[in-house]
């Protein structure tokens, strides 16, 4: 499968989530997705933060399309499949760049500089700010191999 249609596949499955349900009262003007934000402070020190990406209604005409909830993250160049075989550790590094990365396969461990540490399953995902201080350490856990999909983003999308 390429990545085109993994994607399509992807979206076609999220989209019984996100639209409106036949019979409700009332479309609600936003939905969201929870996701984990790792981010170096000033010191240089990362660290996790809870949040959430607003969903928005792409418009209010009859297709499919126009009843989608969206969060735009621009013009992605440089997506990319990354695989961590099982048990293996990155120690200590930064991010390459802003980018999501969604867990698609395994279960990989990330611990930040400030010592806590979060666990992402398929179908999760976190974004990635380190690009500066000591960074993270990640390892694959258990007897899968970890496969994450890499999605850049541009600077200030999601506003937090």
């Amino acid at each position: 499968m390429n990545l085109r249609s993994f994607c399509v596949r992807v979206a076609l499955c999220a989209i019984p989530v996100l639209l409106p349900v036949a019979g409700s009262a009332q479309t609600p003007a936003t939905d969201t997705l929870a996701y984990v934000r790792l981010y170096a402070d000033a010191n240089g020190i990362t660290h996790f933060a809870d949040e959430q990406l607003v969903l928005s209604p792409a418009g209010a005409g009859a297709t499919v399309e126009q009843r989608l909830f969206v969060n735009r993250l621009g013009d992605l160049k440089g997506v990319m499949f990354a695989k961590l075989k099982a048990g293996s550790n990155e120690d200590w590094h930064v991010a390459p760049r802003r980018q999501f990365m969604l867990c698609v396969r395994g279960i990989v461990e990330i611990t930040a500089a400030d010592g806590q540490k979060r666990r992402m399953t398929p179908g999760q995902f976190m974004l990635l700010e380190d690009l500066s201080g000591r960074g993270h350490r990640t390892q694959a856990i258990g007897n899968e191999d970890h496969v994450a999909l890499a999605l850049p983003v541009p600077e200030g999308i999601p506003a937090h």
